[in-house]
């Protein structure tokens, strides 16, 4: 069971590295997009790009309501970046999980 452990540990942080790195590249084209077509919503959801409005905005997919194909192409990537960090997260937390009861 040890090595499951280091398994899921390792697959947890290869989530959020990469979720992490998609996420990054992704939010300052998506933001240059919002600035340039949507500016009401780039207000909304103004700010660092950790912020709970702007990460929830991700993940709960807010930016189809725009009907924007363009945008909704950028963001798609983003959003799949950020469940990859949130599925990391996740992993890496089941793994301490299971060093927590002997396994």
């Amino acid at each position: 069971m040890h090595l499951a452990r280091e398994f899921m540990l390792l697959l947890g942080l290869g989530f959020i590295v990469a979720g992490l790195t998609t996420y990054l590249m992704t939010w300052i084209l998506v933001i240059v997009h919002l600035r340039d077509h949507h500016p009401l919503e780039r207000e909304r959801i103004a700010g660092f790009m950790f912020r709970p409005r702007a990460f929830g905005w991700f993940l709960m997919r807010r930016y189809r309501a725009l009907n924007d194909r363009s945008l909704n192409g950028l963001a798609r990537l983003g959003s799949i970046g950020a469940w990859s960090i949130v599925i990391g997260i996740i992993a890496a937390i089941s793994s301490k999980a299971l060093g927590g009861i002997g396994a």
